[in-house]
């Protein structure tokens, strides 16, 4: 892979290394929406990486569509983004994709009802007193599946995955060493006054699908205790042992429960030593045993889940954290995006870095990518544990 060297000859979408930074590569994959969200990566059989995301003129408008740029074997350069999903009727989010191998994927997304204006219309109305409510409407929200047989190339529609109201995803599926499919998903769930309190999505709650004839019928397995608790990211620990981490409503810390049974079962969610800023994670188990887990390491909002939490402007200090006791401790830390690094009158300041993804590749190679710069695209890094372990 040929990495440019020099930062003022950076291209949209090309992967270089500047000189004081410790960044094997990074780049920023192109884009021409005014806000980008929600990415996730993926590394199909045939050794391209491929990076989804929505992206439109505001999360929840009509406009936000699944995008998807490919950064195939041994390039160096993102390929222009080609929008994949179609729905103008709905906002379509929180994409990710499953590979069965053989060039055969699903594009994973979420579709939810829109309010048929601009979020800026729909804040002046909510501002006079004529309306009220979340303009994301992510109580509608269903999950779909578009199904690829090229490597991702071309799409065709397919059945949703979830009918129910509500159904949001995030995290990709993972296949168990059962040869089950597991999935976590939560439900967005309307409490009346929580809108006005401020509290916006506090009935949240966590289950997780199983499908244990390649994808064709799921079941919904609950997660006890888990309202607050929401972007599941199960990891299978050894055979039929996970443990599942999750972002927490009330930015407090991030959670974890564990399940025993292959998912059919789970622990009440309990609190890690992670700050939670109610921001987006995401970890995978990598070749070497270990936990990879990358979120924002904001200073603690809170350390009590008393209530609904939405802090401006805290998504930014993205961090990567190493446990090698499979979750029960993270004793390496290292900040990939430190942001502005605005505190006390200047918070608002912050420019968000959040929601980000992490695979390991063939090659042992972390990627992470991540909304970046304020939603304005979306920034890739590659990483190793030595990295994380500044070794």
């Amino acid at each position: 892979m040929n990495i440019v060297d020099l930062k003022q000859y950076i291209k949209p979408g090309k992967l270089y290394k500047e000189k004081e930074s410790t960044f094997y590569a990074q780049a920023q994959i192109p884009t021409e929406c005014r806000s980008n969200h929600a990415s996730c990566l993926t590394q199909l059989d045939n050794g391209d990486i491929l990076c989804v995301w929505f992206g439109g003129s505001a999360e929840g408008s009509g406009d936000t569509k699944i995008h998807l740029s490919r950064l195939n074997k041994g390039a160096s350069q993102w390929t222009e983004p080609k929008r994949i999903s179609d729905d103008y009727n709905c906002s379509e989010q929180n994409p990710f994709i499953y590979d069965f191998g053989g060039g055969h994927l699903w594009l994973v997304h979420t579709a939810q009802k829109t309010r048929g204006m601009s979020k800026e219309e729909w804040n002046a109305l909510v501002k006079s007193g004529k309306a009220k409510g979340s303009y994301t409407m992510q109580e509608t929200a269903e999950i779909r599946i578009l199904e690829s047989f090229d490597y991702g190339y071309t799409f065709k529609k397919r059945e949703p995955l979830n009918q129910k109201s509500g159904a949001f995803c995030r995290q990709p599926i993972i296949r168990l060493s059962n040869g089950d499919l597991l999935m976590g998903m939560w439900y967005s769930v309307v409490r009346e006054g929580d809108f006005e309190r401020g509290e916006t999505y506090g009935g949240d709650y966590s289950v997780c699908l199983i499908s244990e004839d390649n994808g064709a019928t799921w079941k919904e397995y609950p997660v006890p205790d888990s309202v607050g608790r929401v972007h599941m990211q199960p990891i299978e620990l050894e055979n039929g042992r996970l443990i599942a981490l999750f972002r927490s409503r009330f930015a407090d810390r991030i959670y974890k429960s564990y399940s025993e049974d292959y998912g059919r079962t789970w622990t009440a969610p309990v609190p890690t030593v992670l700050p939670s800023n109610n921001s987006s994670i995401q970890a995978k188990k990598l070749q070497s045993g270990n936990i990879a887990l990358v979120y924002n390491h904001t200073p603690y909002i809170a350390n009590d889940a008393s209530k609904v939490r939405w802090p401006a402007n805290s998504r930014h200090h993205l961090a990567v954290a190493l446990s090698e006791d499979g979750g029960e401790t993270f004793p390496y830390i290292r900040v990939i995006e430190h942001g502005e690094e605005f505190f006390g009158e200047n918070w608002r300041k912050n420019r968000e870095c959040s929601y980000p993804s992490i695979i390991e590749a063939d090659d042992g190679k972390l990627h992470v990518s991540y909304t970046y710069n304020g939603r304005r695209c979306i920034k890739h890094v590659i990483i190793d544990e030595n990295w994380i372990k500044g070794e």
